[in-house]
């Protein structure tokens, strides 16, 4: 996945680190594990690649700013995310909540944090492709 088109930056595990918990950011794409994002169009759980982990938004309504992580894949409204296309990409949000999976600041620098931010029309820091 990549933040608003940038195809030089990709939503990434911080560290590589497959543990419960570990932050999501964006970083340079690199084609590693930590990259390898499995997303359906749709109703979805957000894989990482076979690893067994889904991306996470620590509760099933998360407010504004709440940093998204990794957890093991579980039937768990916290990792039940709606995908849906428009003509500038790819919006995702965190199903029956309101809440899209957003760029802190819209920063393209590696290391920044993905968070849960209230869903946005046209808002460039939730689009991603």
């Amino acid at each position: 996945l990549n933040p608003n088109g940038d195809t030089s930056m990709c939503l990434d595990v911080q560290d590589g680190v497959f543990t419960n918990g570990t932050p999501v950011q964006i970083w340079n794409c690199n084609g590693t594990p930590a990259q390898q994002w499995d997303l359906n169009w749709g109703p979805t759980t957000i894989r990482l690649g076979t690893t067994g982990f889904c991306l996470d938004a620590s509760t099933a309504d998360p407010s504004n700013g709440t940093p998204m992580k990794i957890w093991d894949c579980l039937d768990v409204p916290q990792q039940n995310w709606i995908s849906t296309v428009t003509p500038a990409g790819g919006i995702v949000g965190l199903a029956n909540t309101g809440v899209c999976l957003d760029l802190r600041g819209g920063s393209h620098t590696p290391g920044t944090v993905v968070q849960a931010w209230q869903c946005v029309q046209a808002e460039t820091n939730q689009i991603w492709t």
